[in-house]
This record gives structure tokens, C-alpha cells and sequence, in this order.
């Protein structure tokens, strides 16, 4: 009994380790400013705490897709993206869905935007 004591309070001291899934991102479309914005949530995936570039030997269990190729009005773009969680079934989960309007000339940011809510949400498992 007292070990089992012992295990438990040294438990209780150890630093809680974030969960962190391997993550794709997906776009079926090339069309330049798709594919920047792709590129641009790929680059941000290294700043989440609950999301990593999958790679190696390991494969995705989450992934975000490019739902449909953005599109620009001037100077802004809208988007359509869709956190998928890969389980035992056939059909992945719908974890969130994001949606919205970047300024072209702030990809970035707005990718990073996306990947924090993503990461936010894989967060709260």
C-alpha cells in the first residue's frame, strides 16, 4: 500500500506533459495562393503546443484541411479549414471547423491565428 502511496505523490510532483499530436495539413488545390496558405499552416505548426509536423515513422492522427481553394477578393482571401481527428472508425472526427477572411499581405499571421485554435481545441483532450 504505501508503495503504491509513494508512486502517487511522485506523480503528483512531475510536470504534466501537453499531449502532441502528429498533424498533416491537406489541400487537394494548387492554385498559388492556396498553396501559400497551406505552406504558411505547415510553418506554424512548430509554435503549437499540442500540434507537430508529422514526419518519420510516424503517421497523422490529426490533420487540417484546405476545404476549398481560398479565395481573394482584393485584398483579403477567404478560407474554409477542418480539424480532423483519425480514430479506429472509417470516417474521421470533426474536431472544429474554421472559417474567415485574411489580408493577403498577413498569410502568416493568419495561419498562425488558425493553428492556435487548433491547437487550443486538441488542447482541451
Amino acid at each position: 500500500m504505501s508503495i503504491l502511496l509513494l508512486a502517487a505523490l511522485l506523480a503528483a510532483g512531475q510536470p504534466h506533459r501537453p499531449v502532441v499530436h502528429a498533424t498533416d495539413i491537406k489541400s487537394d488545390f494548387d492554385d498559388k495562393l492556396t498553396d501559400q496558405f497551406a505552406d504558411a499552416l505547415r510553418k506554424a505548426l512548430p509554435k503549437a503546443k499540442h500540434l507537430r509536423p508529422e514526419g518519420g515513422d510516424d503517421t497523422a492522427d490529426v490533420y487540417l484541411t484546405v476545404l476549398f481553394p481560398v479565395t481573394e477578393d482584393g485584398k483579403h482571401f477567404d478560407y474554409s479549414v477542418d480539424l480532423m481527428k483519425v480514430d479506429d472508425n472509417p470516417t474521421p472526427d470533426r474536431l472544429a471547423s474554421f472559417t474567415g477572411t485574411c489580408r493577403v499581405s498577413a498569410v502568416d499571421a493568419c495561419a498562425e491565428g488558425i493553428i492556435a485554435k487548433a491547437d487550443k481545441t486538441v488542447g482541451k483532450d
